[in-house]
């Protein structure tokens, strides 16, 4: 045999000194840990983009929730604007029953506090003032009532505008009196 066959050796072992190199290391960092980075990322954009999906379709859920809300909003809406209107006559309604009470109890107050020869000829209430005449048969029946008025918490600035002996002997009066509309509610 002419020519000597040359053995070939096949080392597959590394050797700790091949290892030494920048881009070595890397290369064996990037075959070892990065391919489990790569595949974790993979698997989080995967995630992220069927996610995608089921968030897109509760926007869209919500989206119609919404507008089915405001359908109903605007369908309320004439009624709502009924009940204020029924609440405001309400209050209305409540002042002028309120307001109507007032002469009567003013009334009711004069009837049952007055002497019983006293007679009323002439009573006006307006704007929680009241001015009434009236006539009675002795002075002791007139300071009885002027008493009573002036001496109520229910009356304030209590004037006698007139004062006069009629010929028949009767005294006929007029008082005028501001009314504390919360003591006659």
């Amino acid at each position: 045999m002419s020519a000597q066959k040359k053995q070939v050796n096949i080392n597959l072992i590394k050797r700790p000194d091949e290892n030494s190199g920048f881009f070595n290391q890397f290369l064996s960092w990037a075959f070892s840990y990065g391919r489990y980075i790569i595949i974790v990322t993979q698997i989080i954009v995967l995630s992220v983009f069927f996610l995608r999906f089921k968030f897109d379709r509760e926007h869209a859920d919500l989206k119609e929730s919404v507008s089915q809300k405001q359908a109903i909003i605007e369908s309320v809406r004439d009624l709502e604007n009924e009940v204020k209107g029924l609440q405001s006559k309400l209050s209305d309604i409540r002042k002028i029953v309120t307001s109507q009470e007032i002469p009567v109890n003013v009334l009711r107050f004069l009837q049952e506090n007055s002497p019983t020869d006293t007679s009323y000829s002439h009573i006006n209430y307006s704007n929680g003032k009241i001015t009434f005449t009236a006539s009675t048969n002795s002075l002791k029946s007139f300071s009885s009532l002027l008493k009573n008025i002036q001496t109520e918490d229910k009356f304030s600035e209590v004037n006698l505008e007139d004062i006069q002996r009629r010929k028949n002997g009767r005294i006929e009066f007029t008082i005028s009196s501001k009314i504390n509309i919360i003591k006659f509610s």
